[in-house]
């Protein structure tokens, strides 16, 4: 009943959401032969501020989207997200790149990141820095992650004629709020059973009850507090504040409000959270002075132009040279093979193996960015990386915002673990769910009844009671997986179960805490990882060798259409429009987690809470 019901709400959800979709997508290939033709030789001007102006979320990898949810971002051009390497590596070569005065950050569209994925780039501004170019923030105003990345700016200014309703600096703090639904189950006469090992196994809570367990918010303030106290250290040594002057600015911003009438612009100003505010004119002129004008404003180029640039077409790959093979696992772990964005154990698995049988490759780097999902597809990667091992070839994984629950089950067996200093990791714990609707198809006047073989012939009737035999058969089996998961750990980290036990129970770690507990070996990021694998592997030199899922022909149409036409089809739809689909979209995810964990019983290794944006 739960799965007929979720299935044919979310049915209806996708079924609005494409035929609007259709819609666009006759408008997009109308518009797709002048996208492609009409494109202009790139070039970089010899003085050019390099403009990093992502849109959407931040993210490890960026799903194919369709032409519906490609323009859900709430803005006029690009996707609702932006790959992270995207942005360091423009950055990172406009570093080097003579032709690059300055570095400019336009972060308005930026919707979101993980707090690890701000830390990434942040060093890569740093990076820039270092080479004597400057650095220069300017916007409407500045949310929490706008601003971790606006502080790395030798001077931040605000639009001095931009008032939204959030203006200057808006700093929120950070919290995890999960939707519950035990009532809602409860109305709809729906038994959600639930098997669950972990006192801190969080990820179950919405079906049991309706708030969150004082177990889980203990658990969960202790990181959290981590992450904020690791946002303010960035901020106060950014900013040169000091730490009660953030308290007071975060704490008390209503009544520091009062006092600048109203005006956060001004406000952010006063308490030195920005330099000044300017005007746009007065904007482009200071940029102008530094890097050269052009017809309408300052010489500038966008960091996707850049990269259309700076990077080949085709990756270029020396047969000859020896080689670190970096696999990305970003999303939830599901079974067989699945689209970028989400963690396929068959497409891992095949992507792990290309790197095994490449002779050239010596070692594998496993960039880890996920809160885990299926423990059978989780196991089956973690295989396939025991396997590369087994070949001779250490295993590294790089930890992104998060790797925890199933995304910490396939980095257990790694030769060595990297973490960035604001990754969520462990989660060690597991769960079973199995939904029955006696009592919901009783109120409709169905009834289930009839005979059996054994006495498992009824197991898996939706309609009845959970049988003894059941009960007894999941118990056992959430129980095992646990363990299972327990010597995982102990064999990958050289502990021993009952070590493993004490930081289980599905806690949650920062990476620090992590580190002192002995579940990974060092905080660093992806270079480091990089770095740590050659070394391992002996290498002197060596190229690094990005192994990617290979778009199908559909997939790459859809990114030529996108890339091409999103700006014009954008301009077409009007506001009530893009708001409907961008409700949809969300209500559709929603849905498609609850569908997919009602299908059937199964083990699972997932973390709910550790999906932050900042």
């Amino acid at each position: 009943m739960i799965k007929k019901f979720f299935s044919s709400l979310w049915q209806a959800i996708t079924v609005t959401k494409n035929a609007l979709g259709n819609l666009i997508f006759l408008l997009l290939l109308v518009l797709i032969v002048t996208a492609i033709f009409s494109g202009e030789t790139l070039t970089v001007p010899e003085r050019t501020a390099l403009v990093i102006d992502p849109t959407g979320i931040i993210v490890e990898q960026k799903q194919i989207m369709d032409p519906v949810t490609g323009f859900l971002t709430g803005y006029q051009n690009e996707a609702a997200e932006t790959a992270l390497r995207d942005i360091t590596d423009a950055i990172e070569a406009g570093a080097t790149d003579d032709r690059i005065k300055a570095l400019v950050l336009r972060l308005d569209r930026m919707q979101g990141a993980g707090l690890s994925k701000l830390e990434d780039i942040a060093t890569s501004i740093e990076l820039f820095k270092e080479s004597g170019k400057p650095v220069f923030a300017f916007g409407n105003s500045y949310s929490q992650g706008q601003y971790y990345l606006a502080s790395m700016a030798d001077k931040i200014y605000i639009d001095e004629s931009s008032y939204p309703v959030f203006s200057g600096v808006f700093l929120t703090g950070i919290g995890t709020y999960p939707l519950y639904f035990k009532s809602a189950l409860d109305k709809l006469d729906i038994n959600y059973n639930i098997y669950k090992v972990g006192t801190y196994k969080s990820a179950v809570e919405p079906y049991l009850r309706d708030d969150m367990s004082d177990e889980a918010k203990q658990a969960n303030r202790a990181w959290l507090d981590t992450l904020w106290a690791n946002y303010r250290a960035h901020i106060v040594e950014q900013r040169g504040i000091s730490d009660s002057s953030f308290d007071n600015y975060t704490n008390e911003y209503d009544q520091l409000l009062a006092t600048a009438e109203g005006n956060g612009n001004l406000l952010a100003v006063q308490q030195n959270m920005i330099d000044d505010l300017l005007g746009e004119p007065e904007w482009e002129t200071m940029m102008g002075d530094i890097v050269g004008k052009s017809e309408d404003s300052f010489n500038q180029t966008s960091f996707r132009q850049y990269l259309d640039i700076i990077r080949p077409p085709i990756p270029v790959v020396n047969p000859a040279a020896t080689k670190v093979a970096v696999v990305t696992a970003s999303g939830t772990i599901l079974n067989g093979e699945q689209p970028p964005g989400d963690v396929g154990s068959k497409t891992a698995v095949s992507m792990i193996d290309q790197a095994r049988l490449d002779d050239s490759v010596r070692a594998i780097v496993l960039r880890v960015d996920s809160p885990g999902g299926s423990a059978t597809a989780a196991e089956e990667i973690r295989v396939a990386l025991i396997e590369a091992q087994k070949a001779g070839k250490p295993v590294v994984v790089s930890m992104g915002s998060y790797a925890a629950s199933g995304g910490y089950w396939i980095a257990a067996p790694a030769n060595k673990i990297f973490a960035n200093s604001n990754t969520l990791t462990g989660s060690i714990g597991t769960f079973i769910t199995f939904p029955t609707f006696k009592e919901a198809a009783n109120g409709l006047g169905v009834y289930s009844d009839g005979v059996g073989t054994t006495t498992m012939s009824n197991l898996f009737n939706p309609l009845g009671e959970v049988p003894d035999v059941l009960d007894r058969i999941l118990k056992q089996s959430v129980n095992l997986s646990y363990k299972r998961f327990l010597t995982v750990v102990s064999v990958g980290r050289d502990m021993t179960l009952e070590q493993v036990d004490t930081l289980a129970q599905g806690r949650v770690w920062v990476a620090q805490d992590a580190l002192e507990h002995g579940l990974i070996d060092a905080i660093g990021n992806l270079d480091d990882a990089i770095d740590s694998a050659a070394l391992l592997a002996d290498l002197g030199n060596y190229e690094v060798l990005y192994i990617e899922q290979p778009l199908s022909t559909r997939d790459r149409i859809l990114q030529e259409i996108l890339k091409g036409s999103s700006q014009t089809v954008y301009q077409l739809m009007g506001t009530g429009l893009r708001t409907h689909l961008k409700i949809m979209n969300k209500l559709e995810d929603e849905f498609e987690t609850l569908l997919h964990m009602s299908q059937k019983p199964d083990i699972y290794l997932q973390c709910l809470d550790c999906n932050l944006s900042f």
